[in-house]
This record gives C-alpha cells, structure tokens and sequence, in this order.
C-alpha cells in the first residue's frame, strides 16, 4: 500500500467502486506561484470529477481559470492544445466513448442572458458530460443543484484559488447534532470524535498548503460521525459508568438499539444509517475506518481522506491525542486481553500498517506527528 496524489495515477475510472469526491462546504485555499503548479492542481481536480459534473470557475482576467482547465484536461487524458472558447463559447472534447468533456468560456455573455442557446443548459443535465464553465458569475446563480466551485484570485507574486464543492451525498455540517441525537450518541463519544475531527483537519489542512487537493469538509463531518453509533458494540453497558445523565427514555432506546443492531461493527451500522439517507460518501468513508480495513482493503487507503479519518482516529484515546504506541498498548489493555492467537497477530499487523501510514502520511507535509496534538 502506498499513498499517492490521485493525478500521478492512471486516474479516470468511470466503473470505480470507490466513491468520487464532489464537494467542499469548508473551502480549502491553495496557492500556486507558476501556470505550471496551477495545472497540476486542475489535474488533481480531474482525479475527483464523474461523468454528470459541472466546475464552475469565477475570477478576473489573468487569475489562472484557463491554465486550472487545462489541467483538468490533462487530468482526463485530453491530448493536444486547450483553449478558451471565448468566440464558440463552448469546446467540445472526448474523453472517452460517450463520455465528453465541455469547456466554455461566458467571457461574452451579460450577466443572466440566456445560455441555452450555447447548449450549457442541456450539458449541465447530462449524466455522460464533463463541465468546466468560465466566467460562470455571467450564470447569474443559475447553478446546477450539485457543482464544483473553484473562485480565482491574483496577488503580486501567486495566484490563490478556492475550492468548494457541493455535494447531496455528504453530511453537511448541521446535521452532525441530529445523528447524534437520533443515536444516542453517548457525550464522551462526541467528546472523542470532536478530538478526531480537530486531528483529521490538521493534518488536512497541512496537506492543502503543500497544495495537495483534499476534501476538509467530508473530513470534518465523517471524523465527527465515525462513531456515532458505538454504543452499539460496547463491551458492555453499565449505566453507572456513564459520566452523563442517562434519562429512562435514553437508556431504553440504547438498549433496543443495541439488541437491533447485536454483532455488527458500529463503523458498518453507521455506514448503514447514512447511506440510507443518501449519505452514501460520508458512509464510505465512515465504514473504511474499522481497523480490520486496512489488512482487507489496502487499496482504498490510497485515497488521503481515507488514509487520515483512519489514522487520526487510532491517534485518539478518549478525548486525548497520544503517540501510536500508546493508543495500540491500550488497545491491548482494554480489548485484547482475551484475544486468541490468531486475533493477536492480525492486531499487531494492524499496528504495523499504522505505523507504515503514519510514515507515508508525515512524508507529504512538513510537520511531524508528535507536532499534531
């Protein structure tokens, strides 16, 4: 297993059985200094973009649009010269059978003139097309409902560009409170979970300045979620070890919850939940960080929302951020004790793949993981 930034890879699968990644509520900044960085950024995107996507693009002469979507190009496995349609308003390109990818340029058009005419309208719609709108405040707030927004800005010496992605199948923010009630979640599970969620974005938010595209809002929610439903494969439930006051109400609904969802690992009733309500990345994401996921889907972890939700995660002891040595010696403590042989090595092959995605996670940024607290 080994981490990678999704544009050095053969990157464009449409069959992939992973989820695509298609939203930012928390907008990442990057900065790039040269056409050249910026490109590279826009083949970073084209890692993330399905079939039935719209980037949209705002930002004044100058300020890198065309060279991003160039990138993107790149990034889809577009050959030759990409140029801004600013006259023909719309290039057409193929990306693969059925699959186009379409590139316009709204430099010309008024602000809310009709732009069914350059047939955007009908492109927006189609499941097998590929977007990238320049100038798309002369849109007038005519978005699609799910889009990819990426605003440009010039300053003396770099250009900085913002990504923010909407998307119906992640958690947004301001619901994290109602999962957490609809589950019961006990308060020092949300205390632990706020503390992965802190780690989860700092060690994000350094991958971003190393201008490295990653997703801090599904981070941030499926850090806050990924343990949501816990109590349901507790050890044990004793009401008086509870630092919290446990209602009748709340103590039969954990019970009846536990009973409902008896020999499931909390990562999958969870996955469940959410992807039942349309949640489905979030819910991915959620799923992949069972322990056991790392020894049986290695591959996954080359995505580094992945990679960081998982090992944030095993960084955590209750609401405390510690070594990973540490947190493995609990581990043992507390859940291993009983263990037989078989369960005992697979825990410590599980510790050794940690350790590994410690190493190739720290290799990316310029801090190092006892500087993450």
């Amino acid at each position: 297993m080994a981490l990678r930034i999704l544009y050095l890879n053969k990157f464009v699968n449409w069959n992939s059985d992973l989820f695509s990644y298609n939203r930012f509520a928390m907008k990442s900044t990057y900065k790039t200094k040269t056409p050249e960085k910026t490109i590279e950024l826009g083949m970073q995107l084209a890692s993330r973009l399905t079939p039935g996507t719209t980037v949209l693009l705002f930002g004044d002469l100058g300020s890198g649009k065309t060279h991003f979507t160039k990138g993107i190009a790149k990034g889809l496995g577009i050959q030759g010269i990409v140029k801004s349609p600013t006259f023909a308003y719309v290039n057409e390109y193929e990306v693969q059978k059925d699959i186009n990818f379409y590139h316009y340029d709204l430099y010309r058009l008024e602000v809310g003139q009709d732009f069914e005419s350059i047939g955007l309208e009908e492109t927006m719609h189609d499941i097998k097309a590929i977007n990238v709108v320049e100038w798309a405040d002369r849109m007038d707030g005519r978005t699609p409902k799910e889009y990819v927004r990426v605003d440009f800005r010039s300053l003396a010496d770099h250009h900085e560009i913002a990504i923010k992605f909407e998307d119906s199948e992640i958690v947004p923010d301001e619901l994290v409170d109602k999962f957490w009630q609809d589950w019961g979640t006990p308060l020092h599970v949300r205390a632990h979970s706020k503390k992965v969620a802190d780690l989860s974005l700092q060690i994000g938010q350094a991958l971003v300045e190393k201008n490295i595209l990653i997703n801090l809002d599904m981070l941030n929610t499926a850090s806050l979620l990924h343990d949501m439903a816990r109590l349901c494969d507790f050890q044990e439930l004793d009401r008086t070890k509870f630092n919290e006051e446990i209602s009748d109400e709340k103590w039969a609904k954990w019970v009846d919850l536990r009973e409902q969802f008896k020999g499931m690992h909390h990562a999958d009733i969870a996955c469940g939940a959410l992807a039942e309500d349309g949640y489905n990345k979030t819910a991915e994401l959620i799923r992949l960080h069972n322990s056991l996921s790392i020894l049986e889907e290695p591959e996954k972890f080359a995505y580094l929302e992945i990679a960081i939700l998982f090992y944030a995660d095993k960084r955590v002891k209750h609401d405390e951020v510690v070594g990973l040595a540490e947190r493995f010696r609990d581990g043992r403590e507390r859940h291993g004790k009983n263990d037989d042989p078989k369960a005992q090595t697979m825990f410590e092959e599980v510790e050794k793949r940690t350790f590994e995605l410690e190493q190739q996670l720290f290799e990316l940024i310029d801090v190092q993981p006892g500087e993450i607290k």
